[in-house]
């Protein structure tokens, strides 16, 4: 690949994985490419997505949502995957379960 396209591809790359709010190693798995490449050209073209970004996004206040139960405590992964578990597990269980991820 000539090295304008190499970079023009990229470009697009970055535009998208900044767009997707993913992290570079969830958005790299998920497009089958080197997660290092990500993290490479995003440092060599640092502007890629900022040309096409839009200088304001919209924003949709809710109110909060009063939790009737115990406060929760929620796990996210680099996939992209949340678990919500009551905030009382036992620390073991909690152990166990990490573990086995």
């Amino acid at each position: 690949m000539v090295n304008s396209n190499r970079e023009r591809v990229w470009r697009e790359r970055l535009v998208q994985w900044r767009a997707s709010g993913m992290s570079q190693r969830a958005f790299a798995l998920q497009h089958g490419i080197p997660f290092r490449q990500v993290g490479y050209w995003a440092r060599r073209l640092p502007d890629a997505a900022m040309a096409q970004a839009p200088a304001l996004l919209p924003v949709r206040v809710a109110p909060a949502v009063a939790v009737a139960t115990a406060a929760l405590l929620s796990l996210r992964s680099e996939q992209g995957w949340t678990l919500t578990l009551p905030n009382n597990v036992p620390a073991s269980w909690l152990a166990e379960l990490m573990r086995a991820l």
